[in-house]
């Protein structure tokens, strides 16, 4: 896992938390936007936090892009976040012969 990702010129630091909550409610993932913390539930399996960390640098980049009045919206953020973990996870982006 990553311990930091650099969106938008902007370093957020990446932390695994156990028993992450926001609000007193158990979430999978949770971004500060103020301190660029991303954090993520250490109870998840490896795969799902690569996932989750994907969703939440979405969230990011997004608002790092301005575009706050969407940086928040999981009907957004949650299918983009999954169709990006896809391709990036199986496809090979680092260029060469197809």
């Amino acid at each position: 896992m990553l311990k930091e990702i650099k969106i938008g010129g902007i370093n957020y630091h990446v932390q695994i938390v156990e028993r992450l909550q926001d609000n007193n409610e158990a979430v999978w993932g949770y971004t500060d936007y103020k301190i660029a913390e991303i954090f993520i539930d250490a109870g998840l399996s490896s795969q799902k936090q690569d996932q989750v960390l994907m969703h939440e640098a979405l969230h990011s980049s997004l608002h790092e892009a301005g575009l706050d009045d969407i940086c928040n919206d999981e009907k957004i953020v949650n299918p983009l976040g999954n169709i990006l973990y896809q391709l990036i996870t199986e496809n090979d982006f680092k260029g060469g012969d197809n």
